[in-house]
């Protein structure tokens, strides 16, 4: 969802290296959504829906986009009311397909023909010089806005340990319109001008997306998919106060804290319950938040919060090596 504003003015100017940076940068994501099937058919049914949207404007949801999108000065600089409609309703359309692509080719693809298809239009809104670069680091600054929210409420930490996807879905939205706000500022300060010119902002773009969402994508199914994926591509095991990767090296005997960093919030970890598939290879202590290595093999790693087949956050790998002693690191 970081990406889902920020994005509908991004990709038609897009250079090769910034596709390929934007495709790696949500290739995270999908690894996440293809570990939870359930949540990846609710994003390709959402990408149906999508797909069978009427485009005539006449027909919901056009008027209510409308209403927030189609300014007098949006109709000048696209030549007119019926052909700003039609521009509109295009552009909004190819960026959802962006938002529900459900792997990195489909994404790639969808990228490279928003590109093809709407440089004119976008270069007609904003001019030709606040450039993809200019965006793609505000969008990266914004992203790197979002743990200094979360961490800022506690209720918001709360959210993301509540199991209810609905309330985090509302909270993400809030944390993500704060985050792209904070970071419009200083060189960026230019795309909230451009966009105030033609009469839009960040949160009418993010008003115009709830609506399309509510439309192909009834109870946000697929979009609340995409956030349990974008969520679990930001939780890391830590260990010596370092993110680690789903492979963690454990000697039989040893003790190792369990601690995780979610969406760099580092405390999260003790607000979750943790648990091995294989307990003759190690065992988790969940009250002590410990993993201790008991054999030579390796077993799988959950941390979830009521249902670890369903609502897991994060998966990992122990391997547990021959010998060691008792004692923690």
């Amino acid at each position: 969802m970081v990406f889902s504003v920020t994005f509908t003015l991004a990709p038609p100017q897009a250079n090769a290296d910034t596709v390929n940076d934007v495709v790696k940068q949500l290739e995270k994501v999908d690894d996440q959504l293809d570990m939870d099937p359930d949540g990846k058919n609710d994003v390709a049914a959402a990408k149906a829906e999508l797909a069978n949207l009427s485009r005539d404007p006449n027909s919901a949801p056009w008027p209510d986009v409308f209403a927030i999108l189609l300014t007098n000065e949006v109709m000048t600089r696209l030549g007119g009311e019926a052909a700003a409609k039609g521009k509109i309703i295009d552009l909004v359309c190819d960026f959802a397909a962006v938002q529900y692509s459900t792997n990195a080719g489909d994404l790639r693809e969808n990228l490279e023909n928003f590109r093809l298809q709407h440089t004119s239009t976008v270069t007609a809104l904003l001019g030709s010089d606040f450039t993809i670069d200019d965006l793609y680091n505000y969008l990266l600054a914004a992203k790197g806005e979002v743990p200094n929210v979360i961490t800022g409420d506690v209720s918001d930490l709360f959210a993301l340990a509540s199991g209810d996807y609905g309330q985090i879905r509302s909270a993400m939205e809030r944390w993500i319109l704060y985050a792209l706000n904070k970071a419009a500022t200083g060189q960026y300060t230019l795309l909230l001008n451009k966009l105030d010119a033609i009469g839009w902002s960040i949160d009418k773009l993010i008003v115009a997306k709830d609506i399309i969402s509510a439309n192909v994508d009834p109870g946000y199914a697929g979009e609340i998919a995409l956030i349990k994926a974008y969520v679990r591509s930001e939780t890391h095991f830590l260990k010596n106060g370092k993110e680690w990767d789903q492979n963690i090296n454990l000697k039989a005997g040893d003790t190792l804290p369990l601690k995780l960093s979610i969406l760099g919030f580092s405390l999260a970890g003790y607000f979750l319950h943790w648990q091995v598939d294989d307990t003759s290879m190690a065992t988790v202590n969940d009250s002590t938040k410990t993993l201790t290595g008991v054999d030579k093999g390796k077993t799988k790693l959950r941390v979830y919060i009521y249902n670890p087949d369903t609502d897991w956050v994060y998966q990992g790998t122990v391997h547990v090596t021959g010998g060691g002693g008792s004692h923690k690191k």
